[in-house]
């Protein structure tokens, strides 16, 4: 099974502390959109840099970034640098060829001490740059204020 990082947008009113438990056939979600671990470990540096909530905490604190294992809560606050950062890549990515080719994580080969390989990630342009304008499209909503954007980690 591919790890993934699942974003829903949906209106203020949800119960942000328990959403998470009850997502599959949930009338609040609004809209979403599933990236690959792959995709959001390329980019992880960069969404460090977005305003977020914790919303498994009580009060749900400030912070920034993903809850990479966790649930993440953007809100208003959030809407500029989300969308100015993905808006980012999708313009980057859109430079690429069609057979994007990316350079993963660093896996040792069991048995050998140090040696190993870069993984070497191949993906559709295409979907990346889709997933990336959704994530925008979601960004323009929030700045509307009336919406959440809850990403779910793996």
């Amino acid at each position: 099974m591919a790890l993934e990082h699942k974003f829903y947008l949906t209106p203020i009113t949800i119960d942000v502390e328990h959403f998470w438990m009850n997502i599959e056939n949930n009338s609040e979600v609004i809209d979403s959109v599933v990236i690959h671990d792959d995709i959001i470990l390329y980019v992880s540096d960069t969404l460090k840099w977005i305003p977020s909530r914790n919303p498994a905490l009580h009060e749900a604190p400030m912070g920034a970034g993903i809850n990479y294992h966790g649930v993440t809560l953007f809100d208003q606050n959030s809407a500029i640098t989300l969308k100015s950062i993905f808006s980012s890549w999708r313009d980057l990515f859109l430079n690429s060829p069609l057979a994007v080719e990316l350079t993963g994580e660093f896996v040792r080969v069991e048995g050998a001490g140090q040696l190993g390989h870069y993984e070497q990630l191949v993906y559709n342009r295409h979907e990346i740059i889709k997933q990336f304008e959704k994530i925008i499209s979601f960004a323009d909503r929030l700045f509307e204020g009336g919406f959440y954007l809850y990403h779910c980690g793996i």
